[in-house]
């Protein structure tokens, strides 16, 4: 007999519906989160907001002000240097396995998610191309086939997919995100795993110039990856 999922606890559902608005721009950095409002707002009792806002914290999402308060973190260059630093292992990693171990099964259902991040693109959907993009990587690492690299990635991409969120808000994605996307993919499909690191890795490197542009105002560049 095959058992259900498991619903998501309240806690698990407050913590989705903040990481939303501060990745939306709804809750922009240095917004303070009072627990009696998020309660009344999501309408639940105050320990599931509690208890969502100390994963938060835990995660970087969130950090203390005041007297026992707490606030949206805001970004600045140091955390996104650290944080694509280890984005561009991990991707590196996942997607040489991933060229080792995929699937037709899986290969078919990765090119759906290109898909849906090009159409995305194509009709500047941002919450949806945010969407697609974690969706793509969080699928190389499922490819990859290690229990502990998804559970490491985990907080990485609560994190990027925050990041993203400013840029995208700041002056949206360039074409070469997907083009970056659909040249990994090819690589992964190809049984190429060097080919394919190195791309990952590029495409890290890349983004992470992209956000720090973003940062500083700059407009993003219009290439990617060059050919090889």
């Amino acid at each position: 007999m095959t058992a259900l999922p498991t619903p998501p606890s309240r806690t698990e559902q407050v913590f989705d519906a903040i990481i939303d608005d501060i990745c939306t721009g709804r809750l922009t950095p240095g917004t303070p989160l009072r627990q009696e409002q998020l309660a009344e707002r999501f309408n639940v009792s105050r320990q599931p907001v509690q208890q969502a806002l100390l994963l938060l914290r835990n995660q970087g999402l969130v950090r203390e002000f005041g007297r026992r308060g707490l606030e949206v973190a805001p970004l600045d260059r140091e955390f996104v240097s650290h944080l694509y630093d280890l984005r561009e292992l991990l991707d590196g990693y996942a997607a040489r396995l991933a060229a080792e171990r995929r699937t037709d099964a899986w290969l078919k259902d990765a090119a759906e998610v290109v898909r849906s991040g090009e159409q995305a693109y194509a009709e500047s959907a941002f919450a949806r191309m945010i969407s697609a993009d974690v969706e793509f990587h969080r699928t190389v690492v499922e490819a990859a086939g290690n229990p502990l690299l998804t559970e490491s990635t985990g907080v990485m991409w609560r994190n990027v997919q925050r990041v993203m969120g400013e840029v995208l808000l700041q002056g949206g994605s360039p074409a070469w995100v997907w083009e970056d996307h659909a040249a990994i993919l090819d690589a992964i499909e190809a049984g190429d795993p060097a080919r394919a690191e190195d791309l990952a890795r590029r495409h890290a490197a890349h983004g992470e110039q992209l956000i720090l542009d973003a940062m500083d105002g700059r407009p993003p560049v219009a290439t990617g990856l060059r050919p090889m």
